[in-house]
């Protein structure tokens, strides 16, 4: 066996299939391919760990196995990994719809930037306190956001999928949802005091009234029709600049964050984008800062093709230590990748010349060969960049696709 490999081989007195083993005899020498067996290590469920970990005997043994069980062809080992793999992260998965047990008219309207978390603010009788209200979001991160893969809800909450043909950006239409790997929310008020975020403060009633978060972006302009399902709004644009003097941030305080990742769909960032979205959207924003509230016309937060362009978001990624187990079980003639997720951490980015910010951080998985260079350029169009002028400059060109032009 490979020095490299941790491998643990549990057997246990089993008959094999008869034609599973006429076929596997020879390949599964190394593990008893008579008895229930089992390989392990710490790391990625991923096809380069897994080549990295385990040796060539032990994974000769496995292509045949599933090539038997499943009816498949295969001949080489990353095309059994890549399978089991992603079926072993679904059935971590834990559903959306479950973080707050309250429906998908709930969910829709949260974010679409609506419904009691976003509008409630907390009395001087302690009613509508936040994170009592929404403790449910701080039960999912403890017990489940660092044990679990968590849906990402492109198939449940509209922002995230809203099939919105008509939307291309970069020739890259807006068809299953997230097109262009990324997702951010761009909060516009803050409704929380004591948590060192933004500037609401007691007693409520007085200090917590249309109250900012932290200004870290400007907003550009909204184009209504790239999310007319999340925000009930069919056309028509708000711009947020002032051309003639030439004033970008006019708008107040808005706070964008959001993430990334690769078009891999076993890149890290890929399988827990989900998590991603809950840690960034309930948990550290608005459970722990009191983050709240859409820019008006954009949702709260949804796929980067769907929202307000702005100049920037700040970003967060994720680290996760994984163990896995490739088992075979003679019974059922099943091989199956089992993952155990023993932590998640939520980082902030890096990215390819600044760190904590979402261009930037597209821009570096573009360099490393994660992310297609189309993608990033319409990502360029979304996050124009904080260097001023940048965000005038975005509008001018929108509004030149409206016939729209200034007179000099």
């Amino acid at each position: 066996m490979n020095s490299k490999a941790f491998i643990l081989l549990a057997i246990q007195a089993a008959s094999l299939p008869p034609s599973v083993l006429a076929v596997c005899e020879n390949e599964c020498t190394t593990n008893n391919a008579t008895a229930d067996f089992s390989i392990s290590y710490s790391g990625r469920c991923n096809e380069e760990t897994f080549e990295a970990k385990v040796d060539e005997a032990s994974a000769t043994c496995v292509i045949c196995l599933h090539n038997a069980a499943k009816g498949t062809t295969f001949t080489e080992i990353s095309n059994v990994v890549r399978e089991l793999c992603l079926d072993g992260y679904a059935a971590q998965t834990f559903p959306y719809s479950e973080i707050t047990r309250k429906g998908p008219q709930f969910d829709n309207e949260h974010y679409s930037g609506g419904g009691e978390w976003n509008y409630e603010i907390e009395t001087a009788t302690g009613e509508d306190h936040l994170k009592e209200d929404a403790s449910r979001v701080n039960d999912v991160f403890y017990y489940e956001a660092q044990r679990k893969v968590i849906e990402f809800p492109d198939k449940s909450i509209e922002s995230f999928n809203p099939y919105n043909s008509d939307n291309s950006i970069n020739e890259i239409q807006d068809l299953d949802g997230c097109d262009l790997n990324a997702a951010y929310c761009c909060f516009a008020q803050d409704r929380q005091a004591g948590d060192n975020n933004g500037n609401c403060a007691t007693p409520y009633e007085y200090n917590c009234v249309d109250k900012d978060p932290a200004d870290n972006t400007n907003i550009c302009y909204v184009d209504h029709a790239r999310s007319s399902m999340a925000s009930d709004v069919d056309s028509g644009f708000s711009i947020f600049g002032d051309l003639q003097t030439g004033k970008e941030n006019i708008e107040g305080s808005v706070h964008c964050h959001g993430f990334t990742w690769g078009d891999d769909p076993l890149s890290q960032d890929n399988v827990y984008k989900g998590n991603l979205l809950f840690y960034v959207s309930m948990y550290d924003h608005m459970t722990q800062r009191g983050y709240v509230r859409n820019i008006p016309g954009s949702p709260m937060c949804a796929c980067a093709e769907n929202m307000a362009v702005v100049s920037r978001a700040d970003c967060t990624q994720v680290e996760v230590d994984e163990k896995v187990t490739f088992q075979w079980n003679v019974t059922d003639s099943a091989l199956d990748a089992v993952i155990y997720i023993d932590d998640i951490d939520y980082n902030a980015c890096t990215g390819l010349d600044a760190n904590n910010n979402l261009l930037e951080r597209a821009r570096k998985l573009k360099q490393n060969g994660d992310l297609g260079e189309e993608k990033v350029t319409a990502i360029e169009e979304i996050l124009v960049g904080s260097t001023a002028g940048q965000c005038n400059a975005a509008i001018e060109t929108f509004l030149g696709t409206k016939n729209i032009s200034r007179i000099t």
